[in-house]
C-alpha cells in the first residue's frame, strides 16, 4: 500500500485533511498532496503523522523512504536490496541481539566454505529441519547430518564450534 493511501485510510472518520494538517502543523492542502502521492513528507512530518494517527512511526518512515527511492532505477534496486536485508530473519536476530556475532562467528562466516554452504538450498533446508526439532531428536538429527557432504559438514562443524566458543 502506498504511503498516501495509508495516511488517508488512517485519517478517514477521525480527521478532515484540514484538521489533521492543523494537528501536526502543516496545511490541509499538504495532507491532500501526500494522500494523492504528489508529495512525500519529511522525516519529522512522518513522525507527527504517525503520532496523530496512531501508526507505527518506523513503518511510516520506511514507506516514505521507499517512495523516495522509487524515483530512480538505482534507488529502486538499492532499496529492494535493503528491504530484503531488513526482512531477513537472521539479520533481524542479529539486530535484536548483536552479541550473537562474536569474533569466532564472524571469522567462521568469512570462510569461503561456509559462504558456499549458506547459499546451498539443500544444506539450509537440512539445517532448518535440524533446528526445528524441539525435543532434540538425536536419531533424526544424525539422519539429517548423514545427508550433508563431507566438506559442508566440516564447515558446519566449524560454525557450531564458533557458536559454542570452542577452538
Amino acid at each position: 500500500m502506498r504511503f498516501g493511501e495509508i495516511i488517508k485510510q488512517a485519517r478517514n472518520g477521525r480527521f478532515s485533511q484540514q484538521a489533521l494538517g492543523e494537528t501536526i502543523g502543516v496545511w490541509g492542502t499538504y495532507i491532500y498532496q501526500i494522500e494523492k502521492g504528489e508529495r512525500i513528507p519529511s522525516d519529522d512530518v512522518c513522525a507527527y503523522l504517525a503520532k496523530a494517527l496512531d501508526l507505527d512511526p518506523q513503518r511510516l518512515l520506511f514507506l516514505a523512504y521507499k517512495e523516495r527511492a522509487q524515483k530512480t532505477s538505482e534507488g529502486r534496486r538499492l532499496f529492494s536490496q535493503m528491504e530484503k536485508l531488513m526482512t531477513d530473519p537472521v539479520i533481524s536476530q542479529v539486530i535484536v541481539n548483536p552479541k550473537m556475532l562474536d569474533a569466532g562467528i564472524v571469522k567462521a562466516l568469512q570462510s569461503p566454505d561456509i559462504r558456499k554452504i549458506l547459499k546451498n538450498k539443500q544444506w539450509c533446508e537440512a539445517l532448518n529441519a535440524s533446528a526445528s526439532t524441539t525435543d532434540r531428536d538425536i536419531p533424526e538429527l544424525i539422519k539429517i547430518i548423514t545427508q550433508i557432504p563431507v566438506q559442508q559438514w566440516q564447515a558446519l562443524l566449524s560454525t557450531a564450534k564458533a557458536f559454542a566458543g570452542i577452538s
